[in-house]
């Protein structure tokens, strides 16, 4: 299958594994296939080799239900992402896809604060340093 091919039924299968797997939770406003808003051409790329084709994307939707244990929110974001698809053969079902989404990133989108605790100033990380070697004897 000439690499062509290859890259617009990789393009396609993600397009559709996106769309299935947030079904519910996201709705589509569009999917883009490439970084800079355009769609994708073999050009556009991160790198390709004989088995190996990496495809980076951008999944513009509505957050209209539960995502990530968050209810609800309506509000528009892009869910980023790489999809990695090793292809072994000409056969589709052959292929392996290996997919990369910025999670951190939509979850800021729609408003949830992601630290798990605040940022210690330069006094409070020397007393917790001094705690923690006074709980642990053998740690220097």
């Amino acid at each position: 299958m000439p690499e062509s091919q290859i890259v617009e039924q990789v393009a396609r299968s993600i397009e559709a594994d996106i769309q299935n797997g947030f079904e519910g939770a996201l709705e589509p406003i569009g999917f883009v296939r490439d970084l800079d808003g355009a769609d994708l051409d073999e050009g556009d790329l991160v790198a390709t080799a004989e088995q190996l084709v990496v495809v980076p994307w951008i999944y513009r939707c509505t957050h209209v239900g539960e995502f990530l244990g968050i209810p609800p929110t309506y509000i528009e974001l892009e869910l980023r992402g790489t999809t990695f698809v090793r292809v072994g053969s000409g056969d589709a079902s052959d292929w392996e896809f290996y997919r990369y989404i910025d999670y951190l990133g939509a979850l800021h989108q729609i408003g949830v604060s992601t630290a798990s605790r605040p940022a210690l100033t330069a006094e409070e990380f020397v007393v917790w340093a001094e705690r923690s070697r006074a709980d642990d004897p053998g740690r220097s």
